[in-house]
């Protein structure tokens, strides 16, 4: 058996998932599924696809038709200008086969990769599935969860290889300024590191900007902006999260044509009509994503008030983004945040997240605000409880 099998564990989330789904109507506050059907105009564009028989192979990195959509999003929504060809978009099997395929393109046995503390486990297990080694630097609830820059150069060594950032973020919500990715960037130059940016949450943003770290490399030099490799995906932004579709983007020729390689040995291209519908999400009606996040707020807003009025829960400051909610345990509670999230499970059929599982070595639980609206209020009934 492969020996890096052998130590990564499975996800904490999916081991509450699978009690959860034991239980009669369980509120379902760990999962990050938004409540939300895909939009008809996506599932009508697959239909059709599939009556138009576009159900043969097709290019590994993706069709010509979704790049070209693709291409011009980033462009014009992300300000993402120098990506010179359709050859350095790579269209992947989700956001998680985007990052586990750019992080077993880049790095070696042993190359250390800076990791935000907490950050959502997956990612951390596809970077040691790679061969690296997780480095993980401490996100600042004072800083609305951010790095302090200083203390994140500190920890690079001589086998620093690449940066993860994920902004807005899981599992704290937090968001990522204009002046971080810059003074970021400033450090990946210094250092000539990979920086990988997960934006799975781009358009899943409140009371700020988001903005894609390509954007900003705009201002540095070719060899930094070749460096910046970008994960997108459908799954949150279109609530197209079972349709397994995300891309990468980077401007170096090297970065594309290994990318490649791994897109080839691993899936050889994403499912054909699946890709029509993405299509469909990049060129059609974006009313129903504007909609999703004024619910996403609404619901934020409700959860955040209603673990503040909890006994043992605090959360200083709203999440700027994505769709969850990072509290601190208080000293009310005297047991561990695995026994929190156990007495929720046995006591209210109520699903969340430890802070274990995320890296943090702080007592602190992960809520999501994805569910339905009910399951939240539900919830917070819940947590007014005397525990």
């Amino acid at each position: 058996m492969n020996n890096q099998l052998r130590e990564i564990i499975f996800s904490g989330i999916v081991s509450v998932r699978d009690r959860l789904l034991q239980l009669d109507s369980p509120l379902r506050l760990e999962s990050g599924e938004p409540s939300f059907d895909t939009p008809v105009h996506i599932k009508e564009a697959m239909a059709k696809a599939l009556v138009d028989n576009h159900t043969h192979y097709a290019a590994s990195t993706g069709i010509k038709p979704l790049k070209e959509a693709i291409l011009k999003k980033i462009i014009e929504k992300n300000n993402i200008k120098n990506i010179d060809g359709l050859d350095k978009i790579v269209v992947t099997n989700g956001g998680m086969h985007a990052l586990y395929a750019t992080f077993r393109t880049i790095l070696n046995q042993g190359d250390e990769v800076i990791i935000p503390q907490p950050n959502w486990t997956a990612t951390g297990s596809m970077i040691e599935l790679s061969g690296g080694t997780l480095v993980k630097v401490k996100l600042k609830p004072e800083l609305a969860y951010r790095w302090d820059m200083a203390e994140l150069e500190s920890k690079i060594t001589d086998k620093t290889t690449a940066i993860l950032i994920n902004t807005p973020h899981n599992p704290t919500g937090g968001v990522m300024t204009k002046d971080d990715l810059k003074a970021l960037l400033q450090i990946a130059e210094k250092y000539d590191l990979y920086v990988v940016s997960d934006e799975a949450y781009e358009d899943i943003i409140y009371d700020q900007k988001h903005y894609s770290l390509g954007e900003v490399a705009s201002d540095f030099p070719k060899k930094v902006q070749d460096k910046v490799i970008t994960a997108f995906t459908f799954s949150k932004s279109f609530a197209m999260t079972g349709w397994r579709l995300g891309y990468t983007v980077c401007s170096s020729d090297e970065f594309a044509n290994n990318m490649k390689k791994m897109i080839l040995y691993t899936i050889n291209g994403v499912s054909t009509p699946t890709q029509y519908g993405g299509i469909a999400a990049l060129e059609g009606p974006r009313d129903c994503v504007v909609e999703m996040v004024k619910t996403y707020k609404t619901r934020r807003d409700l959860l955040f008030e209603g673990v503040n009025q909890t006994q043992f829960l605090k959360c200083e400051t709203p999440p700027g983004g994505a769709f969850y909610l990072y509290a601190k345990i208080t000293d009310d509670w005297d047991k561990s945040s695995w026994d929190l999230v156990n007495y929720l499970i046995d006591n209210y059929s109520m699903g969340c997240v430890p802070g274990d599982i995320f890296y943090d070595d702080e007592p602190s639980i992960r809520f999501s605000y994805a569910c339905e609206t009910s399951m939240i209020e539900k919830a917070i009934e819940n947590l007014k409880q005397p525990a």
